[in-house]
Protein backbone atom coordinates (compact mmCIF):
# COMPACT_ATOMS: atom_id res chain seq x y z
CA UNK A 1 0.00 0.00 0.00
CA UNK A 2 1.27 3.47 -0.83
CA UNK A 3 0.62 5.33 2.43
CA UNK A 4 2.07 8.56 0.97
CA UNK A 5 -0.89 8.88 -1.40
CA UNK A 6 -3.22 8.83 1.58
CA UNK A 7 -1.15 11.37 3.44
CA UNK A 8 -1.09 13.78 0.49
CA UNK A 9 -4.88 13.75 0.26
CA UNK A 10 -5.14 14.71 3.93
CA UNK A 11 -2.66 17.56 3.52
CA UNK A 12 -4.66 18.96 0.60
CA UNK A 13 -7.75 19.12 2.80
CA UNK A 14 -5.80 20.97 5.51
CA UNK A 15 -4.04 23.30 3.10
CA UNK A 16 -6.03 26.37 4.04
CA UNK A 17 -5.32 25.86 7.72
CA UNK A 18 -1.61 25.50 7.06
CA UNK A 19 -1.55 28.78 5.14
CA UNK A 20 -3.51 30.54 7.85
CA UNK A 21 -1.11 29.14 10.41
CA UNK A 22 1.84 30.72 8.62
CA UNK A 23 3.34 27.43 7.46
CA UNK A 24 5.20 26.98 4.21
CA UNK A 25 4.39 24.31 1.66
CA UNK A 26 1.67 21.81 2.39
CA UNK A 27 1.63 18.21 1.27
CA UNK A 28 -0.63 19.21 -1.64
CA UNK A 29 2.39 20.78 -3.32
CA UNK A 30 5.50 18.69 -3.93
CA UNK A 31 8.59 19.82 -2.01
CA UNK A 32 11.45 21.16 -4.06
CA UNK A 33 13.75 18.52 -5.50
CA UNK A 34 16.73 20.05 -3.75
CA UNK A 35 17.19 22.14 -0.63
CA UNK A 36 17.17 25.92 -0.94
CA UNK A 37 20.41 27.89 -0.35
CA UNK A 38 19.05 28.87 3.08
CA UNK A 39 18.34 25.23 3.89
CA UNK A 40 21.76 24.11 2.72
CA UNK A 41 23.49 26.77 4.80
CA UNK A 42 21.61 25.71 7.92
CA UNK A 43 22.39 21.99 7.63
CA UNK A 44 23.01 20.41 11.01
CA UNK A 45 25.36 17.61 12.00
CA UNK A 46 23.12 16.72 14.93
CA UNK A 47 19.36 17.05 15.31
CA UNK A 48 17.97 17.43 18.82
CA UNK A 49 14.58 15.70 18.79
CA UNK A 50 12.06 16.17 21.60
CA UNK A 51 9.65 13.28 22.06
CA UNK A 52 7.40 11.64 24.62
CA UNK A 53 8.65 8.11 25.05
CA UNK A 54 5.42 6.58 26.37
CA UNK A 55 3.41 6.64 23.15
CA UNK A 56 3.84 3.25 21.47
CA UNK A 57 4.13 2.41 18.65
CA UNK A 58 5.08 5.99 17.71
CA UNK A 59 7.71 6.68 20.38
CA UNK A 60 8.47 4.60 23.48
CA UNK A 61 11.18 2.82 25.45
CA UNK A 62 11.57 -0.90 24.92
CA UNK A 63 12.23 -3.32 27.77
CA UNK A 64 15.92 -2.37 27.67
CA UNK A 65 15.17 1.36 27.91
CA UNK A 66 16.03 2.19 24.29
CA UNK A 67 13.80 4.81 22.60
CA UNK A 68 12.18 3.19 19.55
CA UNK A 69 9.06 3.48 17.41
CA UNK A 70 7.62 4.69 14.12
CA UNK A 71 8.45 8.35 14.77
CA UNK A 72 11.97 7.35 15.79
CA UNK A 73 12.57 5.42 12.57
CA UNK A 74 11.11 8.25 10.48
CA UNK A 75 13.24 10.95 12.12
CA UNK A 76 16.34 8.76 11.83
CA UNK A 77 15.61 8.26 8.12
CA UNK A 78 15.10 12.02 7.68
CA UNK A 79 18.36 12.74 9.52
CA UNK A 80 20.19 10.26 7.30
CA UNK A 81 18.96 12.14 4.23
CA UNK A 82 20.29 15.34 5.81
CA UNK A 83 23.61 13.78 6.75
CA UNK A 84 22.95 14.32 10.44
CA UNK A 85 22.83 12.23 13.61
CA UNK A 86 19.91 12.30 16.06
CA UNK A 87 19.73 12.78 19.82
CA UNK A 88 16.37 12.16 21.52
CA UNK A 89 15.10 13.66 24.76
CA UNK A 90 11.82 12.47 26.26
CA UNK A 91 9.63 15.06 27.99
CA UNK A 92 5.95 15.69 28.72
CA UNK A 93 3.97 16.74 25.66
CA UNK A 94 3.22 20.24 26.97
CA UNK A 95 6.97 20.96 27.33
CA UNK A 96 7.77 20.33 23.67
CA UNK A 97 6.76 23.70 22.22
CA UNK A 98 8.70 25.61 24.90
CA UNK A 99 11.74 23.40 24.15
CA UNK A 100 11.56 24.37 20.46
CA UNK A 101 11.01 28.06 21.23
CA UNK A 102 13.99 28.14 23.61
CA UNK A 103 16.19 26.31 21.08
CA UNK A 104 16.62 23.28 23.35
CA UNK A 105 15.23 21.13 20.53
CA UNK A 106 15.25 21.35 16.74
CA UNK A 107 12.33 19.01 16.05
CA UNK A 108 9.55 17.49 18.15
CA UNK A 109 7.70 14.27 17.30
CA UNK A 110 4.87 12.78 19.31
CA UNK A 111 1.85 12.14 17.08
CA UNK A 112 1.41 15.93 16.83
CA UNK A 113 -1.73 17.53 15.39
CA UNK A 114 -1.57 20.85 13.56
CA UNK A 115 -3.26 23.60 15.61
CA UNK A 116 -3.31 27.38 15.27
CA UNK A 117 -1.95 27.89 18.77
CA UNK A 118 1.10 25.74 18.00
CA UNK A 119 1.56 27.36 14.58
CA UNK A 120 2.02 30.74 16.26
CA UNK A 121 5.13 29.40 17.99
CA UNK A 122 6.64 26.67 15.76
CA UNK A 123 6.78 25.51 12.16
CA UNK A 124 5.20 22.29 10.90
CA UNK A 125 6.52 19.70 8.50
CA UNK A 126 4.23 18.21 5.90
CA UNK A 127 1.91 15.52 7.27
CA UNK A 128 3.80 12.22 7.48
CA UNK A 129 1.05 10.08 9.01
CA UNK A 130 -2.64 10.31 8.11
CA UNK A 131 -4.70 10.13 11.25
CA UNK A 132 -6.93 7.17 11.99
CA UNK A 133 -9.98 7.07 14.22
CA UNK A 134 -9.52 7.74 17.92
CA UNK A 135 -10.23 4.98 20.45
CA UNK A 136 -12.06 5.14 23.75
CA UNK A 137 -10.96 2.49 26.25
CA UNK A 138 -12.81 1.53 29.42
CA UNK A 139 -12.64 -1.28 31.97
CA UNK A 140 -13.81 -4.65 30.68
CA UNK A 141 -16.65 -4.89 33.18
CA UNK A 142 -18.03 -1.44 32.31
CA UNK A 143 -20.90 -1.78 29.83
CA UNK A 144 -22.17 1.78 30.15
CA UNK A 145 -19.66 3.37 27.79
CA UNK A 146 -20.25 2.31 24.18
CA UNK A 147 -19.38 5.51 22.34
CA UNK A 148 -18.36 9.17 22.77
CA UNK A 149 -21.90 10.23 23.69
CA UNK A 150 -21.60 8.07 26.82
CA UNK A 151 -18.63 10.08 28.13
CA UNK A 152 -20.90 12.81 29.52
CA UNK A 153 -20.38 13.09 33.25
CA UNK A 154 -17.68 10.40 33.21
CA UNK A 155 -14.09 10.85 34.36
CA UNK A 156 -11.98 10.65 31.20
CA UNK A 157 -8.18 10.43 31.23
CA UNK A 158 -6.28 12.36 28.54
CA UNK A 159 -2.74 13.59 28.04
CA UNK A 160 -1.94 17.19 29.01
CA UNK A 161 -1.58 19.63 26.13
CA UNK A 162 -3.20 17.41 23.49
CA UNK A 163 -6.29 18.11 21.40
CA UNK A 164 -8.07 15.36 23.32
CA UNK A 165 -8.45 17.63 26.35
CA UNK A 166 -10.97 19.68 24.34
CA UNK A 167 -12.43 16.56 22.72
CA UNK A 168 -13.32 15.13 26.13
CA UNK A 169 -14.79 18.45 27.24
CA UNK A 170 -16.92 18.66 24.10
CA UNK A 171 -18.55 15.37 25.06
CA UNK A 172 -19.27 16.64 28.56
CA UNK A 173 -16.67 14.56 30.36
CA UNK A 174 -14.89 15.40 33.58
CA UNK A 175 -11.34 15.67 32.27
CA UNK A 176 -8.42 14.16 34.17
CA UNK A 177 -5.07 15.19 32.68
CA UNK A 178 -1.83 13.20 32.93
CA UNK A 179 1.73 13.76 31.68
CA UNK A 180 2.22 10.33 30.10
CA UNK A 181 0.09 7.80 28.26
CA UNK A 182 0.91 4.82 30.42
CA UNK A 183 -0.58 6.87 33.27
CA UNK A 184 -3.86 6.99 31.33
CA UNK A 185 -3.96 3.19 31.19
CA UNK A 186 -3.20 2.89 34.91
CA UNK A 187 -5.78 5.55 35.81
CA UNK A 188 -8.57 3.53 34.20
CA UNK A 189 -7.28 0.21 35.53
CA UNK A 190 -7.15 1.68 39.06
CA UNK A 191 -10.62 3.30 38.85
CA UNK A 192 -9.22 6.84 38.93
CA UNK A 193 -10.96 7.38 35.59
CA UNK A 194 -13.84 5.69 33.80
CA UNK A 195 -12.32 5.85 30.33
CA UNK A 196 -9.42 7.23 28.31
CA UNK A 197 -8.94 8.65 24.83
CA UNK A 198 -5.98 7.54 22.68
CA UNK A 199 -5.07 7.48 19.01
CA UNK A 200 -6.17 4.16 17.54
CA UNK A 201 -2.67 2.74 16.83
CA UNK A 202 -1.62 3.48 20.41
CA UNK A 203 -4.75 1.84 21.82
CA UNK A 204 -4.10 -1.19 19.58
CA UNK A 205 -0.56 -1.46 20.93
CA UNK A 206 -1.60 -1.35 24.57
CA UNK A 207 -4.42 -3.86 24.06
CA UNK A 208 -2.05 -6.18 22.17
CA UNK A 209 0.62 -5.91 24.86
CA UNK A 210 -1.26 -6.70 28.05
CA UNK A 211 -3.87 -3.98 28.62
CA UNK A 212 -6.65 -6.22 27.28
CA UNK A 213 -6.51 -8.13 30.58
CA UNK A 214 -8.38 -5.23 32.20
CA UNK A 215 -9.41 -2.85 29.41
CA UNK A 216 -11.46 -2.99 26.23
CA UNK A 217 -12.30 -0.72 23.33
CA UNK A 218 -15.50 1.11 24.23
CA UNK A 219 -16.09 3.26 21.19
CA UNK A 220 -14.59 5.25 18.37
CA UNK A 221 -14.32 8.99 17.73
CA UNK A 222 -13.93 9.81 14.04
CA UNK A 223 -10.44 11.10 13.33
CA UNK A 224 -9.22 13.50 10.65
CA UNK A 225 -6.07 15.30 9.63
CA UNK A 226 -2.68 13.85 10.36
CA UNK A 227 0.52 14.06 12.35
CA UNK A 228 3.33 16.51 11.67
CA UNK A 229 6.76 17.23 13.07
CA UNK A 230 7.07 20.50 14.95
CA UNK A 231 10.17 22.43 13.93
CA UNK A 232 11.90 25.38 15.55
CA UNK A 233 11.24 28.67 13.75
CA UNK A 234 14.75 29.80 14.70
CA UNK A 235 16.42 27.38 12.29
CA UNK A 236 15.82 28.95 8.90
CA UNK A 237 15.53 26.32 6.19
CA UNK A 238 15.22 23.24 8.41
CA UNK A 239 11.53 22.80 7.60
CA UNK A 240 12.30 22.73 3.88
CA UNK A 241 15.08 20.22 4.45
CA UNK A 242 12.79 17.96 6.48
CA UNK A 243 10.04 18.16 3.86
CA UNK A 244 12.46 17.34 1.06
CA UNK A 245 13.72 14.34 3.04
CA UNK A 246 10.17 13.14 3.75
CA UNK A 247 9.35 13.46 0.06
CA UNK A 248 12.37 11.31 -0.81
CA UNK A 249 11.38 8.64 1.73
CA UNK A 250 7.83 8.55 0.35
CA UNK A 251 9.06 8.14 -3.22
CA UNK A 252 11.84 5.59 -2.70
CA UNK A 253 9.68 3.15 -0.69
CA UNK A 254 11.51 3.56 2.62
CA UNK A 255 8.47 5.19 4.23
CA UNK A 256 6.23 2.21 3.37
CA UNK A 257 8.77 -0.20 4.87
CA UNK A 258 8.85 1.76 8.13
CA UNK A 259 5.04 2.07 8.18
CA UNK A 260 4.48 -1.66 7.74
CA UNK A 261 7.07 -2.47 10.40
CA UNK A 262 5.00 -0.66 13.03
CA UNK A 263 1.37 -0.69 11.89
CA UNK A 264 0.63 -3.77 9.79
CA UNK A 265 -1.85 -6.20 11.37
CA UNK A 266 0.66 -9.04 11.33
CA UNK A 267 3.31 -6.97 13.14
CA UNK A 268 1.36 -5.03 15.80
CA UNK A 269 1.59 -7.82 18.40
CA UNK A 270 5.19 -8.70 17.46
CA UNK A 271 6.83 -5.31 17.84
CA UNK A 272 8.86 -4.87 21.06
CA UNK A 273 7.04 -4.41 24.34
CA UNK A 274 7.60 -1.26 26.33
CA UNK A 275 9.55 -0.75 29.53
CA UNK A 276 7.39 -1.06 32.62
Amino acid sequence: MNHWVKAVSIVSVLGMMSLAAGCGSTGGAKPASSASPAAASSAKKELKVACIATYPPFVYRDTEGKIIGFDVDITKAVAKELGASVVYESMPFNEMVPALVSNKADIAVAAVDMTQDRADKVDFSNIYYSKENVSILSRKEDNKIKGPEDLKGKKVAVEKGTVYVETAKQYGAEVKEYDYHDQLIKAVEDNEADALILDKPVARFYLSHGASDKLKQAGIINGSGGFVMMISKKDEGLRDQVNDALDTLMKNGEYDKIYDRWFSDENISKIPDMKK
